[in-house]
């Protein structure tokens, strides 16, 4: 990974760590299961391996046993979810999903 790419994308391994992204504000966090290659690819429990916007109120619901990132673009999540995870296997949290939705409905 590129000096570049770190500065975008940062694994949240401590509940300090989450709780200043979230402070910040800034960027979004992904949480969810993530699986260890070369094994078979578990069920994806409800839930779980969701995109949020960094202030989600969601957040808040995160289990310890879940993986963490921080992405500063939704280019970088995408691609990083995509290659890590599976196309198919994340999604965006309804709520911040409405959210993007609404955002584009009122630009118009």
């Amino acid at each position: 990974m590129s000096t570049q790419e770190q500065a975008a994308i940062r694994p949240l391994e401590a509940a300090d760590d989450l709780e200043e992204a979230r402070l910040e504000a800034v960027g979004f966090i992904f949480h969810g299961i993530i699986p260890v290659s070369e094994t078979k690819k578990k069920a994806i429990k409800a839930g779980t391996n969701l995109l949020h916007f960094a202030r989600c109120a969601k957040l808040d619901k995160i289990s310890d046993a879940e993986s963490a990132f921080w992405f500063r673009t939704i280019r970088h999540a995408k691609t990083h979810l995509d290659e890590l995870i599976g196309e198919s296997r994340w999604k965006w949290c309804k709520v911040c999903e409405r959210e993007i939705t609404q955002k584009i409905l009122n630009e118009r």
